[in-house]
């Protein structure tokens, strides 16, 4: 017929007619209708990814990071593994806290060490810059083995005849830096004084009262001899 369309060409497209619904309303939507239109509305633009699947936390996190010769506290590390499980952290996120912590940890521990280092070094040099301390120094200036200091406290502590008590009263003076303080060593150098007043005794050895008191009955009959 006349008119109608006879080309044979497999490029041509067909021409989709759509009657309105009765009602007015319109639905007809243009679909397109070659075999590559179809397949360029498929593909997703250029450049786009897949989504991601969710992250979160890991079944179980590997072991944390710390600077070297640092150890994560076994009870902070359960609880904080437990903190951040509850979060749903993953290991980097959780990673980051764990430096947050161990940063300031190992900070505000530095600088309480440095104080109380500081500290130890003044009061010891209030001891040898005390004026009745700072005689009884040692052969070297010191307060070694042979000072007045040492010996007279040594001297003390060797009549009490209990070495594991000597032993804890020092480990103790160690341990809480009293060895260092000059009010606590003038104190017990005094006390050391007031108890070997007098002795003429090697260490290790009972002590001996030069000037010893008499007993009642050596008062009352001086000339009695001893038993």
């Amino acid at each position: 017929m006349s008119g109608a369309p006879t080309s044979t060409d497999p490029i041509a497209t067909t021409t989709v007619t759509t009657t309105p619904p009765a009602d007015g309303s319109v639905t007809a939507k243009n679909e397109p209708s070659t075999a590559l239109g179809s397949a360029l509305a498929a593909t997703p633009p250029v450049g786009t990814e897949p989504p991601k699947p969710p992250e979160g936390a890991p079944e179980a996190y590997a072991d944390w990071k710390l600077p070297d010769g640092y150890a994560l506290d076994t009870g902070v590390s359960e609880s904080g593994t437990k903190l951040f499980k509850e979060l749903n952290l993953t290991q980097d996120q959780a990673q980051k806290l764990v430096d947050f912590y161990s940063e300031h940890a190992i900070k505000s521990s530095k600088e309480t060490l440095d104080a109380w280092q500081a500290t130890r070094k003044e009061w010891r040099e209030g001891i040898a810059n005390d004026p009745a301390l700072g005689k009884l120094t040692g052969s070297n200036g010191n307060f070694g083995p042979d000072s007045a200091l040492v010996v007279t406290v040594n001297r003390a502590l060797d009549g009490l005849q209990n070495p594991k008590l000597v032993s804890d009263f020092k480990d103790a003076m160690e341990l809480t830096g009293a060895g260092d303080n000059p009010a606590f060593v003038k104190v017990l150098y005094a006390l050391a004084s007031k108890v070997t007043e007098g002795t003429t005794y090697a260490r290790g050895e009972p002590s001996k009262t030069a000037n010893a008191r008499p007993t009642a009955g050596a008062a009352l009959y001086p000339n009695l001899p001893a038993a």
